[in-house]
């Protein structure tokens, strides 16, 4: 299954990255290729986004299910592909570093599966960790940006 984890020292207090890390409103948005997001209920919403896979851009959507949140530190999820017959896990851990630094750690495993998969799992090799690292760079950028976030 295509992996990746990536994590970065963001310059705020833990409680700060948590408030932000568990309204998912305000992170959705900054899935590379985001198109668009919608909330089913309190542990659930679809996510569609527009994927380069090299060989074609696909928008796909998947389905994500809250499976666990232990405030303020974790989030877990797993993905159900509604668009494509597409699977997988990750999560987002924060660790107080200090007072004022937290470390932000996101993994995504994802993949293909039947026909498709033989196809768009290698794709997925490269695919998974770029956009893993990309949204936990977007999100450190976001949080780093927004005067208003640290009262």
């Amino acid at each position: 299954m295509p992996q990746a984890i990536h994590a970065v020292e963001i310059a705020l207090s833990n409680e700060v990255v948590w408030n932000f890390t568990k309204d998912f409103n305000a992170w959705a948005p900054l899935i590379p290729g985001y198109l668009a997001h919608e909330v089913q209920n309190d542990t659930q919403f679809h996510w569609v986004f527009k994927a380069d896979l090299g060989f074609t851009k696909k928008t796909i959507k998947l389905q994500v299910d809250i499976q666990e949140v232990t405030a303020p530190s974790d989030v877990k999820f797993k993905l159900t592909g509604l668009s494509d017959s597409f699977n997988g896990h990750g999560y987002f851990k924060l660790l107080e570093v200090n007072e004022t630094t937290t470390q932000f750690t996101g993994s995504l495993d994802l993949s293909a599966s039947g026909i498709m998969g033989m196809m768009i799992n290698p794709v997925l090799e490269t695919f998974v960790p770029q956009m893993t690292e990309q949204l936990i760079e977007a999100i450190h950028a976001k949080l780093n940006g927004e005067s208003s976030i640290r009262s």
